[in-house]
């Protein structure tokens, strides 16, 4: 029995899309996207590209390209483009019974029928439902559905990989375009001799796995069309949950500090509670810039918690005393973060009674903050200092409106 064909959707430069899709004056004209801070370029349209801006450039850089040839920017908001990926795999799970998510913007599945079929209809759904284009690429396997992908972008946003003619075109396809061949591991296999995916193919499968370790051969297999990277639709339960933020400025204030810790601890427990789930361990991070003369006076500190918890009210009790302790004055900081870890299910475990009272203290307190601020899709409830100055957050000065995630931001239709 033949294995079925594996798909891959990838939406077609996902953050721009999110942008145009209630802009689509922006159809057809260049549109770039900045990291947090507003640093860098982090999306990019095809009309950007064209122009010749790189990904990752500065954008202090190329504002004279963006003023000579209209470019329109924007600022990272990963709220609505969370939200639109959301929309997306919805659509996906509703049409096909076998979906894995890999990213914010791209999911494999189970091909059931028709390859072109099954790809125009997942396709077509998408584009409907939420408005974003996709691309949808089929092979045999994982990694040939990336090139298979790769080759929708540039053709009418469906390709199905002929595995005769792929093995025709090996020769002249760099092992350095394929998935998961980054710098260090193309140049290990450059040094074997192993440059195109031809030669790793007609390669000894002993020998690459000596070389290279099961990886290599993982690599191997399916780029001969022999599928090795299995479909995972459930995912392994999450280990830790992270919030941090380099500052557009560095500052030696440690309640300036304490202000930044005290917001990435109240949106880390926000997401706990959101997930069901307890933190056995607390990790506070502050770091001064690392190209600066003080890089080696940052501190990073892990705490284990008396009882798992998920209570804003604890939690910033443990940072408050960990911040302390890590601070020093003078020292200009750059970044601040907490990780919680040690995750286990709410309700699970053994816990004593005491330890049930006192999780079930603030309960009700919390449960309000988060419906408020989910429901505004900002905070409009704080907890924690909070200071009249934004020295610590993030520059986005070019923000579009939040059309999804508040309510006072969604678009308004006149019917005339």
């Amino acid at each position: 029995m033949t294995p079925p064909l594996i798909g891959l959707l990838d939406c077609n430069n996902f953050f721009v899309s999110c942008e145009r899709l209630f802009r689509p004056d922006l159809i057809g004209k260049p549109v770039l996207v900045l990291s947090s801070n507003d640093g860098c370029v982090v999306a990019r349209s095809q009309e950007v590209k064209d122009i010749g801006v790189s990904m990752g450039v500065p954008y202090f850089q190329i504002k004279d390209i963006i003023q000579k040839h209209d470019i329109t920017v924007f600022s990272s908001h990963f709220a609505l483009y969370r939200d639109l990926s959301r929309r997306v795999f919805s659509v996906m799970r509703s049409e096909l019974e076998v979906v894995e998510q890999y990213s914010i913007d791209e999911a494999f599945f189970r091909i059931e029928g028709e390859p072109l079929e099954v790809a125009f209809r997942v396709k077509l759904a998408v584009e409907k439902a939420v408005g974003i284009p996709v691309s949808v690429g089929v092979a045999p396997t994982k990694t040939l559905a990336k090139v298979a992908n790769d080759r929708a972008k540039k053709s009418a946003g469906i390709h199905v990989l002929d595995t005769v003619i792929w093995r025709e075109r090996a020769k002249k396809v760099p092992l350095a375009q394929i998935w998961g061949v980054g710098g260090k591991s193309e140049l290990r296999y450059k040094q074997h001799g192993l440059q195109s995916v031809a030669d790793l193919l007609q390669a000894d499968p002993a020998r690459v796995t000596k070389l290279f370790g099961i990886g290599g051969w993982r690599l191997q297999q399916e780029l001969a069309g022999i599928s090795v990277l299995s479909l995972q639709q459930k995912h392994d339960p999450q280990r830790s949950v992270m919030s941090s933020r380099s500052f557009p400025k560095t500052t030696t204030e440690r309640s300036v500090l304490a202000d930044a810790v005290s917001y990435h601890i109240r949106h880390a427990a926000a997401d706990l509670r959101a997930q069901a789930q307890l933190a056995a361990r607390l990790t506070v991070t502050i770091r001064p810039n690392r190209h600066g003369d003080f890089i080696l006076r940052g501190g990073t500190k892990e705490v284990v918690l008396a009882v798992p918890t998920d209570d804003t009210f604890v939690l910033l009790e443990v940072a408050k005393n960990i911040l302390f302790e890590l601070y020093e004055a003078g020292v200009p900081y750059k970044k601040a973060g907490v990780v919680l870890s040690g995750l286990i299910p709410a309700g699970g475990g053994e816990q004593s009674l005491f330890d049930q009272a006192e999780l079930g203290r603030h309960n009700s307190i919390l449960a309000v903050v988060d419906r408020l601020n989910k429901r505004e899709g900002k905070e409009v409830l704080l907890i924690g200092s909070r200071l009249s100055t934004h020295k610590w957050q993030a520059l986005a000065e070019v923000c579009s409106p939040a059309y999804t995630t508040r309510w006072r931001e969604i678009v308004t239709v006149n019917a005339k």
